[in-house]
């Protein structure tokens, strides 16, 4: 029986599908025991309770669990065909990662030394996860167990049991660096620098790693600084006085060319860089420039990062960014370049630029003025909103699972932010999302998995439970909060000119393309 084929380009010229993604996430090979704890039933495998934990939503955002060619072998010896079959079946629904020229049988006899009470099959589960790179082997035999440090110490494979791997992951997810979390309520302070924070500018965006010496940053950063007629600088500095981030920009040839752009290290640095970044992107579409060209030859490791995800493409001297604005036509866009790619991933590619005739669902969604101000959907701001830096990129917003008008991934979201406060007597539009993920699940799941995006409380998720205790997590990015909301009466007087009847929804509410194109037309500052 063919079980598994695998055509191998062994050529870094040839992405996966799933490269970026798992490049973020430990690789964690699974035994034949745990493979078959997650698969067969409790009543089955009663011992299996342990592995279970590992199906948990949020596990998947930091460990891919994976196996190894010894896990067919494995199958291959079942006695039993249509069980043989099954687990072939199961097998297939994980990541292979062994790879034709592992040389793994050259480490069997060092670690069935290291653990000989094991058995053969263990050993060679052993030697093929450390051949294919993967960072853990989770298991539940205990003479292996007995193994596991002498072989991390020999080998460099971390041998644990599901309940260990588990707590190490949840110790990741506390420190995971990007926690936007970690800076809500923090006062960043953005400010152009004065001559006498020349020094202090130099000691702390000093790109040391990359070794950067401090005479060539001074070099290009004393005419960046002399020249204030042509080239913005900004600093951003924390409570407490430190300089964590800056960055140089001036107009040219059309462009906006970013010359400096550093964040130093420290809690919270990958949000900092993540937002400055876009900032940039966000400065050109208000000046209605089409391209962002970062020529920092010594962006920090963070920045660089950041660049990727805002879907910059690096060249040999710099990185470009394409900015869109308006309304356009599906038809006079070019949905094929750098890649096919979908109307809501042109959308994503080329913020703020809306697609024409593309199919994209959009929906009125109501939040609570509270939440709208946590969310950066309102007035409240990390960072001055004209440098275009919110409290974050993207926020997971939950709400009941029932009335969701199949609301789904690359949907937009129109926020009607609710009234009932002196500041707000009435609801009003004040900001369009793009939908990244949405998720149904158990609070505490859900909660745990989107924690670090902060501003939710475990008790306010719980709060947001149906009656069969799930909830339904929105996770948004690309949010723009409009230039000029609209208030209910206008909102009235829109529906009334088309025939209609406009009805503040108390739950998503599916509105039709030439609606929001009127409501975004009126309210966008890049409609137009």
């Amino acid at each position: 029986m063919l079980t598994a084929w695998v055509l191998d380009l062994d050529d870094s010229s040839y992405p996966t599908l799933f490269e970026d993604y798992q490049a973020e996430r430990a690789i964690a090979a699974l035994d034949h025991n745990v493979f078959l704890d997650l698969h067969m039933s409790i009543s089955q495998r009663p011992q299996a309770r342990e592995s279970r934990y590992l199906r948990e939503d949020w596990i998947a955002d930091y460990a891919e669990l994976c196996v190894t060619e010894e896990i067919f072998h494995e199958i291959q010896d079942h006695p039993d065909t249509q069980e043989r079959s099954l687990e072939q079946q199961w097998a297939n629904q994980h990541r292979m990662i062994s790879k034709s020229g592992d040389d793994w049988e050259a480490l069997l006899d060092e670690v069935a030394e290291l653990a000989p009470k094991a058995g053969a099959a263990d050993h060679r589960h052993v030697a093929r996860a450390i051949a294919a790179g993967a960072d853990y082997l989770v298991s539940r035999d205990a003479d292996l167990l007995g193994a596991a440090e002498a072989i991390e110490s020999a080998l460099g494979l971390t041998i644990l049991p599901p309940a260990a791997l588990i707590v190490r992951l949840d110790k990741a997810r506390a420190d995971d660096p990007y926690r936007p979390s970690a800076l809500a309520g923090t006062a960043l302070r953005q400010l152009s620098p004065t001559e006498d924070m020349h020094e202090e500018v130099l000691s702390a965006l000093l790109n040391n790693a990359a070794g950067e010496r401090r005479s060539e940053l001074a070099s290009r950063l004393r005419p960046i600084l002399a020249d204030r007629e042509n080239h913005e600088v900004q600093v951003v500095k924390a409570t407490d006085g430190r300089i964590i981030a800056g960055f140089a920009r001036r107009i040219r040839d059309k462009c906006l060319e970013v010359s400096l752009m550093r964040v130093a290290s420290h809690p919270g640095s990958k949000v900092v860089a993540r937002q400055i970044v876009f900032a940039q992107r966000k400065r050109a579409a208000d000046l209605r420039l089409a391209e962002v060209r970062v020529i920092d030859p010594h962006c920090s490791k963070d920045v660089q990062e950041a660049l990727k995800s805002e879907h910059f493409e690096k060249t040999a001297d710099d990185w470009t960014s394409h900015v869109k604005v308006g309304l356009v036509d599906v038809n006079q866009v070019d949905l094929q370049h750098p890649r096919p790619m979908t109307a809501s991933e042109y959308e994503d590619r080329y913020w703020p630029a809306k697609i024409k005739g593309s199919a994209v669902s959009n929906y009125l969604v109501p939040i609570k003025i509270p939440f709208a101000e946590d969310l950066g959907l309102a007035e409240q701001t990390l960072l001055p909103r004209q440098i275009g830096l919110g409290l974050n990129r993207e926020h997971v917003y939950y709400r009941r699972t029932q009335n969701d008008r199949g609301i789904s991934p690359g949907a937009r979201i129109l926020w009607y932010v609710t009234g009932g406060t002196p500041a707000q007597p009435r609801g009003t539009i004040r900001a369009v999302s793009q939908v990244a993920d949405v998720v149904v699940g158990r609070p505490r799941t859900l909660h745990a998995r989107f924690e670090r995006f902060g501003v939710y409380s475990l008790e306010q998720v719980l709060e947001c439970a149906d009656g069969n205790g799930q909830v339904m997590a929105l996770r948004f990015v690309n949010t723009e909060v409009l230039e000029r909301p609209i208030d209910l009466d206008e909102l009235e007087a829109i529906w009334a000119a088309e025939g209609g009847r406009f009805v503040a929804p108390p739950s998503p509410t599916l509105i039709d393309e030439h609606m929001f194109c009127l409501l975004y037309q009126r309210s966008s500052a890049y409609a137009h």
